[in-house]
């Protein structure tokens, strides 16, 4: 019999390598342990060998495939929107911010830590102290520019792989330096990242309604969508409207009349109250775009148990005119939809007062907003009020409107 010395059993391998013998001998058969030979019955091993890589296991369980992504100056309005969206996308959140207020973690179970983009050391502990390598960066910033913004994601960008993306979130400034534009050339170069703006070209006013879902939308995109770009500004005004001094804001065109509408619809959840009157006109309710896709909001707000009562007043000579009349019956279909019809002809003959305080119409959300419609003209199709007391006079002439009423079911 031979001696093999600086030769190893597979029955000493196994030890060594914490897998059974029966394995090793598999892989020796298969010519996957270099220099292993038999000797009779038994396999030997040249004692320095590595143990060979498992093929068995996919690629996935040897490198990082969870999506970190860390999120600078996040604040509660847009938290609400932006976590959520992420989280579908398969991000793991680390959120941290410099505002003073305190966010209250209610959406989603996420690490939070509070950071001074003022020093530096704190800055650094905050690299260091956090081990992970990242997918993604969102820097939030509506405040003044930090003197150390740039200096701080360059940082960043080191823990950062070739697939990630870094998307700035400003407020737009006039003849402010593009930080996305700036740092594109370098981040790609050195790192692969990609670093990309969403600017955000809102009015020096605190009065607005802001669709932080379109923001939310922005972002995604920037994240997701634009992989092989980088250095692009998108400049969005976030769906924004503003209310003038009279808590009123402008005569709204037809688009814009229907985009904060359906912001306000989308708000709605089992807890609120939408009410409207709406004074039927011949040439009202059409198939277009604008009216499709609001009859689809409607129907979604009442699905999530929104509590919707809606009066349409018109005459009672038009009933056969209405019968045909497809938004009413996609509303009286909806089980969760109170729709009523109330006779225009009595209400003018006994209170002709509450039809002039109709209108035209006005749907109203809560006691926090009416969407008030004016007479069709090429440029106007309505405005919003947040005014109180307009808001209460319209819901009080409601409750008298459906004193009036009766199940619009049974008139058509």
């Amino acid at each position: 019999m031979v001696i093999y010395i600086g030769f190893f059993t597979a029955k000493q391998f196994s030890e060594k390598w914490g897998i059974s013998e029966r394995r090793i001998i598999k892989l020796c058969k298969e010519e996957r342990i270099a220099g292993a030979i038999k000797n009779g019955m038994v396999w030997l091993i040249p004692e320095e060998t590595l143990k060979p890589s498992d093929k068995r296991r996919k690629i996935s369980q040897y490198i990082q495939t969870q999506k970190n992504i860390a999120i600078i100056n996040i604040n509660n309005k847009i938290a609400e929107n932006l976590i959520p969206s992420l989280k579908k996308e398969g991000y793991n959140i680390v959120a941290t911010y410099l505002k003073t207020e305190k966010i209250e973690n209610t959406i989603e179970e996420i690490n939070l830590f509070e950071i001074d983009m003022s020093d530096k050391n704190n800055l650094q502990r905050f690299l260091h102290s956090n081990g992970k390598y990242f997918n993604g960066l969102i820097f939030i910033e509506l405040e003044d520019e930090s003197k150390n913004k740039e200096w701080f994601i360059k940082e960043f960008a080191k823990k950062m792989d070739c697939e990630s993306s870094i998307i700035l979130v400003n407020k737009f400034k006039e003849n402010r330096e593009n930080l996305a534009q700036k740092m594109a050339q370098e981040l790609d170069a050195n790192i692969g990242a990609r670093i990309n703006l969403l600017d955000l070209k809102l009015p020096e006013s605190e009065n607005l309604i802001i669709d932080y879902k379109e923001i939310t939308n922005d972002i995604i995109k920037l994240l997701t969508g634009f992989k092989n770009t980088t250095g692009i500004t998108i400049q969005s005004d976030a769906g924004y409207i503003e209310f003038l001094e009279n808590e009123r804001t402008k005569d709204l065109t037809k688009g814009e009349f229907y985009r904060i509408l359906n912001y306000y619809f989308n708000k709605l959840d089992k807890e609120s109250n939408m009410w409207a009157a709406s004074m039927m006109l011949e040439d009202e309710w059409t198939e277009e775009p604008l009216e499709m896709n609001f009859r689809i909001v409607n129907l979604e707000a009442a699905n999530r148990g929104a509590n919707i009562e809606r009066i349409f007043i018109f005459s009672k000579d038009k009933i056969k005119e209405f019968k045909e009349n497809k938004t009413l019956k996609i509303y009286m279909q909806n089980s969760n939809i109170n729709t009523l019809f109330v006779d225009y002809d009595e209400v003018l003959k006994k209170e002709p007062e509450l039809l002039k305080l109709v209108g035209n119409g006005w749907d109203g959300f809560n006691e926090e907003a009416i969407a008030v419609d004016i007479p069709d003209d090429e440029n106007s199709r309505g405005y919003i009020s947040s005014n109180k007391d307009e808001i209460q006079k319209a819901y009080e002439t409601f409750k008298k409107l459906k004193k009036y009423s009766k199940d619009l079911r049974e008139i058509l």
